[in-house]
């Protein structure tokens, strides 16, 4: 158990992610050798990676509201790390699609315009929660001003996920389970909304 102060609290948890991918990139490579097909195992792994971290980050309030455990009480704290580990992921996730449209350049002719319009705003977005995921940022413009950023955001991002799993949920399982997870953390982040007022 991990408790205030120990070696997995705030600004560590960064340096951890940034090594769990660098070992799994590592993997990657070792498994498949630098082509387009270590590019495309990387860009499914990193879309999990991703999709885990957003769902820890987004739920933690729900979370411990729900069960006020250690491990709730942990993940809430950490909050804004376990965030920003998740869009270091996502920074991974694009530079395997920038290599696989520049290496591969016939692969991106399968992404609808609506797809590349929709996540390129969800970089955008997620490049504004990352330049504010900070106390200065939470000074100037206020308490209140940055919930509704970050809380804005969020659901924008989690729209993004949504919109990302969903073509394929039919065909394929774990499409399926990660937009039951979506729709899972999106019903107690609701009913914690409702709760708060």
């Amino acid at each position: 158990m991990v408790r205030r102060g120990g070696r997995l609290e705030g600004p560590i948890l960064l340096l951890w992610a940034a090594l769990g991918l660098a070992v799994l990139g590592s993997a990657v490579v070792a498994a498949w050798g630098g082509g387009e097909p270590a590019v495309r195992a990387l860009l499914r792994l990193t879309a999990g990676s991703s999709l885990a971290l957003f769902v820890a980050a987004f739920a933690a309030s729900g979370l411990h509201r729900l069960a006020r455990r250690p491990l709730t009480a942990w993940l809430l704290r950490n909050r804004r790390w376990v965030g920003l580990s998740m869009a270091l992921s996502h920074a991974v996730h694009l530079a395997a699609i920038a290599t696989l449209a520049s290496r591969w350049p016939g692969t991106g002719a399968t992404i609808q315009p609506a797809t590349r319009i929709v996540g390129s705003l969800g970089y955008g977005v997620l490049a504004v929660l990352v330049a504010t995921s900070n106390d200065r940022a939470v000074a100037r413009l206020g308490a209140r001003r940055w919930r509704a950023l970050h809380r804005a955001g969020c659901w924008f991002l989690w729209l993004v996920f949504v919109l990302s799993y969903a073509p394929a949920a039919r065909e394929q399982p774990r499409h399926a389970l990660a937009l039951v997870t979506l729709a899972a953390v999106a019903a107690l982040r609701a009913a914690h909304s409702l709760r708060t007022g």
